[in-house]
């Protein structure tokens, strides 16, 4: 298969959500790409992002957030049991405690 797909020319599809300065979130949109891509043709698969950067903001927090558990939470991180601990401590911590670390 690979031998087959070697002489194969590449094609970037048009996409409604193209961002091109998407800054610190380029990873975050990959992701998301990548997970959302099931072989769809150019102009029917969708992702649920636009291509305004101001009105991805509240989406592209929280898949930063699910990416960013998925990473810290996986069995090949080697510091996954220090964070499993530090997030047992923070969840016995009183709610305004929580809040006065998440502010820092």
């Amino acid at each position: 298969m690979a031998k087959a797909l070697s002489f194969k020319e590449g094609r970037v599809m048009n996409i409604s959500w193209q961002v091109e300065n998407s800054g610190i979130d380029c990873g975050v949109y990959l992701m998301r790409h990548l997970e959302s891509y099931m072989g769809e043709n150019e102009g029917r698969w969708e992702c649920g992002l636009t291509c305004k950067i101001p009105g991805d903001v509240s989406a592209i927090i929280k898949l930063r957030t699910i990416y960013m558990v998925r990473l810290l939470t996986a069995d090949f991180n080697k510091y996954k049991s220090m964070i499993d601990k530090d997030f047992e401590a923070f969840r016995k911590l009183d709610i305004l405690d929580q809040n006065f670390l998440l502010q820092e």
